[in-house]
């Protein structure tokens, strides 16, 4: 199958996370994805998705079983079944195989040295990157959020070797750093001076010209 401008968008919205197939038909998709929409119309995304997955590149997987949608009639079946509503997900979600995810580093020239990920559960927080400097980087820009206040001695490094760098792509090295860090006072004017001093990570692939 040739990846076009439209199929690579299905592979690239699925790169760090899957994708509940309710999203593809929202009117806030933009919002939800933080990326413009794929441009297809409602009758036009089941067929997409048919090929894609036709071609070994995507499945979709039902959330709360081993169900799996290939065909076309399958593939419809899942729309009509998965939801997006707020704090309610449900049905089927898509990701990349890992044949489509290699088709996707194909043409994106895919640097995972220059690629980390992060989470928060409360006062604990985990950021991993697959270099150790942008590792370091990324706790110094996170750690010195003033809504945050970095419990002094609690940061706890790991070398990851393997990495699971996403759901699909795993790579030979990666560097993980656990801390806490208490709720600081609330100050939009330090908010605004801080993201301003600290811009977001570089790009860590190229989006390919079509």
């Amino acid at each position: 199958m040739r990846v076009d401008r439209r199929s690579f968008w299905f592979l690239d919205a699925v790169v760090e996370s899957r994708e509940n197939l309710a999203v593809l038909g929202s009117l806030d998709i933009e919002v939800i994805t933080n990326r413009r929409t794929h441009g297809l119309e409602a009758r036009e995304l089941a067929p997409m998705l048919a090929s894609l997955c036709e071609a070994g590149l995507i499945e979709v997987t039902r959330e709360d079983s081993d169900g799996r949608a290939r065909s076309l009639p399958e593939i419809e079946s899942a729309f009509a079944m998965s939801q997006c509503k707020p704090g309610h997900y449900s049905g089927f979600w898509y990701g990349l195989t890992s044949e489509g995810g290699a088709a996707w580093e194909s043409m994106t020239r895919a640097d995972w040295s220059r690629y980390s990920k992060g989470w928060s559960d409360g006062e604990e927080h985990c950021l991993e990157a697959g270099g150790h400097e942008l590792a370091e980087e990324e706790f110094a820009r996170w750690s010195s959020q003033p809504s945050r206040v970095l419990v002094p001695g609690s940061a706890v490094w790991k070398v990851m070797q393997p990495w699971s760098a996403t759901y699909w792509k795993t790579v030979p090295l990666g560097f993980q750093v656990r801390y806490w860090a208490k709720r600081g006072k609330w100050d939009g004017v330090a908010e605004w001076i801080w993201e301003r001093r600290h811009p977001v990570q570089r790009p860590w692939y190229e989006q390919p010209e079509f």
